[in-house]
């Protein structure tokens, strides 16, 4: 059981209400993470807006999903690792790309810089400015890509702090943890 409780849907705000309806549309139910952020709707607005703006960028689908997944497995977070997975499937990932994924790995090389230059942002918190900057622009990454992938980030360490402060009840199939292996 989650440490903040998840809001009950006769407890929430018509703008919470609203945004409940759109991920029941969207998803067919309210994830627990979305009932946890709903006790801050402030919250909530930040990352629903903030993922509804980043879907329409230039990253596919399938790229955004895979940064969601690495940085899910490199911040320790079941719940997003979980909720990012079934949305990469669903995307049009294949299970090899899904547990490349959370290597930060993938087959296609544009991924995989996007993957190396997200993590390198999770792990340092962009504290390499120029050289990360430098590697992703000479791996062919858009200064439009390189913002987004930055914002895919934060937004990922937003859910993945919440859900490992919060221990926020998975309600997504649970995914193993891929372990990477020497080669």
């Amino acid at each position: 059981m989650s440490t903040i409780a998840p809001l009950a849907e006769a407890d929430a705000t018509a703008d919470t209400a609203a945004i409940f309806r759109e991920a029941k549309a969207r998803m067919g139910k309210v994830p627990n993470l979305l009932r946890v952020m709903a006790q801050a709707p402030a919250v909530l607005d930040v990352y629903w807006d903030g993922r509804n703006a980043l879907a329409e960028g230039t990253l596919p689908a399938k790229v955004q999903e895979q940064i969601a997944i690495a940085v899910a497995a490199a911040n320790g977070c079941d719940y997003c690792l979980a909720a990012h997975t079934g949305a990469g499937r669903a995307a049009g990932l294949t299970a090899t790309d899904l547990a490349d994924a959370q290597l930060g790995r993938a087959s296609d090389g544009h991924a995989a810089a996007v993957l190396a230059f997200a993590l390198a942002v999770n792990a340092d918190h962009g504290q390499t400015g120029s050289l990360a900057l430098e590697q992703a622009r000479s791996s062919g990454l858009t200064d439009a890509e390189i913002l987004e992938v930055i914002a895919h980030v934060a937004v990922s360490i937003l859910t993945n702090s919440i859900n490992n402060i919060v221990g926020t009840s998975l309600d997504f199939p649970r995914i193993a943890r891929v372990q990477a292996t020497a080669a």
